[in-house]
């Protein structure tokens, strides 16, 4: 063994195929030669070892500081390393070209760090790995967080991405074999998993919760999910709706369902509230058998205007559930309340000094046959006066407008068309033949002759018009509990976030569009988006107050662009993870909002392999 200089410019990197003594020596497998087998029945494998140096510190954990003092016989056996200093890339024994890594020499462990601890502090990754299993339930996590990152579902540019992050995968899945995951993924474990996730996303005592649907275009060829329903921009174009329930404190997704493109707001709505019967039940159950029945779970639920009907109402009552509506403005019950009350919202007393807002309570039944009262709340805000009006009178020009170019081309309209103008426009025409018009329905290709009109004049109605700029900026909200003008206003001071997560949903995890071509992948697909809004909206939550202080560079994306900038670099001698870098000011706010330490970053370090 060559003598050992133990100077500065003596210090290399510890390559790999080695062995150390204890006492700090360092050995290289140098060759491998078949001998003979004692026994005579074949040969065997022998290493023959060269001393090549001593670690820095004997005693100390060589595997965590991968460094060494040289001998000779190392500078022999790595010549083109003579004269290198610790920066110098050892471990080289030629200059030729490597085969392509799977893993890049530089990986982003930021997102996966914070990903890990968010699933973790709220129970998601145990419900995922009771349900799925160990592998299916860290390709999920990896998806999920694909999806967070690249703002995209589409997998096939994932083995990319997956080779320059941390995942929970411990090889990189190709697009063909996530493509099959999400054909095995059964309804069956998906629905498990709802049924497991959602009573621990509930929580206990009376909960909010916010429920809304959206539609998603999709061209998929012969799957029953994808139908032509009630889309906004193009009723030909077939989709799939999604319905979601939020805690309404934060947001937090509880659970979601997907339907075809034809079911209407209201079929979806009656299922989801089967859905939180079901669970409330659970839930009680639950505390029963846990004797724990100081915070008995109940429900109410936050919907918008589209979801209330008879059948509805009737069917929350029915099953223990409350809840809290927008009314629409043309229900004949908004326009009694407006009409019997409006001028007494206005008055000092109702002025609420927290929010600027006058409010007042009154006490009604929604239906005539109800068979109890409900709790009107009728809100006036300055603000929305403002755009109410500006709403009106461009809807009032736009109208008028179409009125005058149908009037001067003599144009054949139904009853029904000119329903829409009478609200606001006396009309005088006079009938002309007939059209033909498609009746609703499923049915395709079935007409109806109907009688056609001719405008001959029209005018603005002023008394409707004056009665109609009254109401702007009043909205009336009603409940079925008691409750102050004050306290639902603050109940729904979130009631938007619903509509949050399908905007994040739709604009930057890649719902835009769904590119399956088979029922169990839709439905996989979707299970993935709402793990990834799952993490995404506790990420939300966590650095909210980071937002309050600078909202733009603290938005979601840019928190999401700072983690990802967190990386580790590769040691070319000892492939093995460092980081290089101390985070910076904004990144170590994001990483104590989220409760992630530089240690839990070192520790995913410590765990990736090349």
């Amino acid at each position: 063994m060559g003598r050992i200089a133990k100077t500065e410019d003596n210090i290399v990197g510890i390559p790999k195929s080695v062995s150390v003594t204890a006492k700090g020596y360092v050995y290289w497998n140098a060759t491998t030669t078949w001998v003979d087998k004692a026994n005579g029945t074949g040969k065997r494998a022998d290493h023959k070892k060269e001393c090549i140096g001593v670690i820095l510190c004997p005693g100390s954990d060589w595997k965590k500081d991968r460094r060494m003092y040289a001998n000779p016989t190392y500078y022999q056996l790595f010549p083109s390393n003579k004269g290198s200093s610790q920066n110098t890339q050892a471990g080289k024994a030629s200059t030729a070209r490597k085969e392509y890594p799977q893993r890049f020499d530089c990986i982003s462990v930021g997102l996966y760090a914070v990903a890990d601890k968010l699933a973790e502090e709220s129970g998601l990754y145990d419900v995922l790995l009771d349900v799925f299993g160990t592998e299916n339930t860290q390709l999920i996590m990896d998806l999920a967080m694909y999806m967070i990152s690249g703002e995209t579902a589409v997998m096939q540019h994932f083995p990319h991405w997956a080779a320059s992050h941390a995942i929970f995968s411990d090889s990189i899945r190709s697009d063909s074999f996530i493509s099959a995951f999400e054909k095995e993924i059964s309804l069956s474990l998906i629905n498990k998993f709802k049924n497991s996730w959602a009573p621990v996303a509930l929580g206990d005592g009376r909960v909010f919760v916010c429920y809304d649907s959206t539609n998603t275009n999709s061209r998929a060829k012969g799957v029953f999910l994808v139908q032509k329903g009630h889309a906004k921009d193009d009723p030909e174009e077939e989709q799939v709706n999604t319905e979601y329930v939020i805690r309404q404190k934060d947001g937090l997704p509880i659970t979601f369902n997907v339907y075809p493109g034809s079911i209407n707001d209201i079929s979806e709505a009656a299922n989801m509230f089967d859905c939180l019967s079901e669970l409330k039940k659970s839930k009680q159950r639950h505390q029963e058998r846990n004797k724990n029945t100081e915070d008995n779970i109940s429900i109410a639920v936050i919907a918008d205007r589209g979801y209330v009907s008879y059948d509805n109402i009737k069917d929350l009552r029915d099953k223990g559930i409350g809840f809290i509506f927008l009314l629409k403005k043309n229900m004949d019950i908004t326009n009694e309340v407006l009409d019997n009350h409006i001028d007494e919202v206005k008055k000092s007393a109702n002025f609420m000094l927290k929010n600027g807002k006058f409010a007042l309570t009154v006490k009604k039944k929604i239906f005539l046959d109800d068979e109890k009262e409900s709790w009107f709340h009728i809100v006036w805000d300055s603000e929305l006066e403002t755009s109410h009006r500006y709403a009106l009178e461009n809807d009032l020009i736009g109208k008028a407008n179409n009125l005058k170019k149908n009037m001067e081309k003599r144009t054949r309209m139904t009853g029904e068309n000119l329903k829409g103008y009478r609200k606001y426009f006396n009309i005088s025409c006079h009938e002309d033949g007939t059209l033909k018009v498609n009746q609703r329905g499923r049915g395709s290709g079935k007409t109806a002759s109907v009688p056609a009109y001719v405008i001959d004049s029209f005018e603005r109605n002023s008394a409707a018009i004056d009665k109609a700029h009254k109401c702007c900026g009043y909205i009336v909200y009603v409940s079925d509990q008691e409750m102050t003008a004050a306290e639902t206003i603050e109940t729904l001071v979130r009631r938007d976030g619903v509509e949050k997560t399908f905007r994040a949903l739709k604009s930057w995890l890649g719902m835009d569009k769904i590119g399956v071509h088979s029922e169990n992948s839709m439905q996989a697909k979707n299970l993935i988006w709402f793990v990834a809004s799952v993490i995404r909206t506790q990420l939300f939550t966590k650095t909210e107050t980071a937002r309050l202080r600078e909202k733009k560079r603290n938005s979601i994306p840019a928190v999401v662009d700072l983690l990802e900038e967190i990386r580790a670099d590769k040691d070319l001698l000892t492939g093995t993870y460092a980081r290089r870098y101390l985070p910076t000011k904004l990144q170590k706010r994001i990483l104590n909002l989220t409760g992630v330490t530089l240690e839990d970053i070192d520790a995913v370090i410590e765990n990736l392999t090349d």
